[in-house]
């Protein structure tokens, strides 16, 4: 006999207070249940439950057992919800967080991909540049910048990419190039800053010589987008990923400066409850959009 089974017997007539309520709610017959545990019992060669005819009550030995089960049962419980969900077709509801230039040039054609592949599945994208209230708003998953993550959620990396520095060559004409970070007090910086402030922290350097530049900004946007228009139209300089202004460097449109002080690669993460980590279809979400990333995202 099944020593799951046999186990999911004991906790029933304990929960229960009787053979006949263990039954009741398993829907088996008295008798079945009886010869379960009769047999869990036979094969540890102990007494679990002391049954007389007014009540039963755990032994010593069913006390020990009913304890050090209980956790076994609960993870075979979540080990065959698990498998089934495995065999099963994929369904269900996805609300998704992200920032406006990967999710318009990276989430949002994955998402289409995604929902092709998987009819049962309903998917909803939010593109903001801010950090939305997860659990508050709904969101099962935000994409966000790294790699800071509050102890409620958890986060899985789905791929990094250069940081650069630009400016479009009529103002470097203009205004000549910064040779240090420091020299960037002097010129006219665009930036993305959420909080409504004109100043932005820009990373330089790698490892032991990697260093934060509080830079002071002519033009500042709550706009992630914003500023490579606004480096574009020779309005200042400009700190942003590599495949954000690839289009603009490749065209000649903008040019990198500080070369020498590029920072380590700005990476990005999927962000989700911890209370979700066992979720199927969050689990195939993340990990077939990290596949995605890791093919098509260049840096």
């Amino acid at each position: 006999m099944r020593t799951d089974l046999e186990m999911a017997a004991l906790a029933a007539i304990v929960r229960h207070g009787s053979l006949s309520a263990a039954a009741r709610h398993l829907g088996l017959a008295v008798s079945v249940v009886s010869d379960r545990l009769t047999s869990l019992e036979n094969r540890l060669g102990a007494r679990l439950i002391a049954r007389t005819t007014r009540r039963q009550s755990l032994t010593e030995a069913g006390r020990l057992y009913l304890g050090e089960m209980q956790p076994i049962l609960a993870a075979i419980d979540a080990l065959e919800t698990r498998v089934r969900d495995l065999s099963s077709v994929p369904k269900g509801t996805l609300r998704i967080s992200a920032p406006f230039p990967i999710g318009r040039r990276w989430i949002a054609p994955f998402v289409g991909e995604f929902v092709a592949r998987y009819p049962d599945i309903r998917l909803q994208l939010a593109l903001e540049d801010r950090y939305v209230d997860i659990v508050g708003e709904g969101f099962d998953i935000a994409i966000r910048g790294g790699p800071a993550v509050e102890s409620e959620f958890t986060g899985r990396l789905l791929c990094s990419t250069r940081r650069v520095t630009v400016a479009s060559p009529d103002y470097l004409e203009t205004h000549g190039a910064p040779e240090t970070p420091e020299d960037l007090a002097a010129h006219a910086c665009l930036v993305f800053n959420g909080g409504g402030h004109f100043h932005a922290d820009w990373r330089f350097g790698r490892g032991d010589d990697s260093r934060v530049v509080r830079v002071s900004a002519r033009l500042a946007t709550t706009s992630s987008e914003l500023p490579v228009t606004w480096a574009v139209a020779g309005l200042g300089l400009t700190q942003k990923s590599h495949w954000e202004v690839r289009d603009h460097l490749d065209e000649g449109r903008l040019v990198t400066v500080l070369d020498a002080f590029e920072p380590d690669p700005a990476s990005f993460y999927a962000i989700h409850p911890v209370s979700r980590a066992q979720s199927r279809l969050l689990s195939l979400f993340v990990g077939e959009l990290a596949a995605f990333l890791k093919l098509h995202f260049a840096s």
